[in-house]
């Protein structure tokens, strides 16, 4: 299923450089937060639905396409739950449906303000090293210490700043540093 609705978006972050970017989508009486990140490949499309414990997770391949399901299937009943489906109109709900009046909502124009931050991102991905320390603050350089900077920080520096941060934290060896404590955050800064 395609989602054209997210090329003006897609298009409208690539000549702002928004690589990451957070807007609302209203179903009934659900919000949710959606995530959409053009920054990693394949591009993903997060949708947390707020008051609830899910989140709708979707990989998005060439041609803004989709697979038109909802996995795992717990968190299929947990919308349906949302919803407040019940048994008898269980089959009334289809996914496809769910995504064409999502695709109907989603904003053409992207504002910078509604750029997606670490604490959006580690909201819905629980498997995140530290996940309390959400505030950059800086590089550690593992060639000086003779060590290799661990999986699970790429992974972290991957999901809270996008692939490009990733592949250059790979490539020079370098860990991301991070800290609970706001005040001591820094811009994101690329070491000489």
């Amino acid at each position: 299923m395609k989602l054209s609705g997210l090329i003006p978006l897609y298009r409208s972050m690539r000549e702002q450089d928004i690589g990451r970017y957070k807007f609302r989508y209203e179903l009934n009486h659900l919000t949710f937060d959606c995530l959409f990140f053009i920054d990693i490949e394949p591009f993903e499309l997060v949708m947390g639905c707020l008051g609830h414990n899910f989140a709708v997770f979707n990989e998005i391949k060439q041609g803004f396409e989709i697979s038109p399901f909802i996995e795992p299937k717990s968190t299929f009943f947990d919308l349906l739950n949302a919803l407040k489906t019940t048994d008898a109109s269980f089959n009334r709900f289809d996914p496809v449906d769910f995504f064409k009046q999502f695709n109907e909502q989603i904003p053409e124009h992207a504002n910078p303000r509604n750029i997606v931050k670490p604490s959006d991102v580690v909201r819905y991905y629980s498997d995140i090293e530290e996940s309390d320390k959400i505030h950059f603050c800086g590089w550690l350089d593992n060639n000086i210490r003779r060590n290799k900077v661990s999986e699970s920080n790429l992974e972290k520096t991957r999901r809270l700043m996008g692939q490009q941060v990733y592949e250059f934290a790979k490539r020079r060896n370098q860990s991301t540093k991070w800290t609970h404590d706001q005040s001591m955050a820094v811009d994101l800064y690329m070491p000489d």
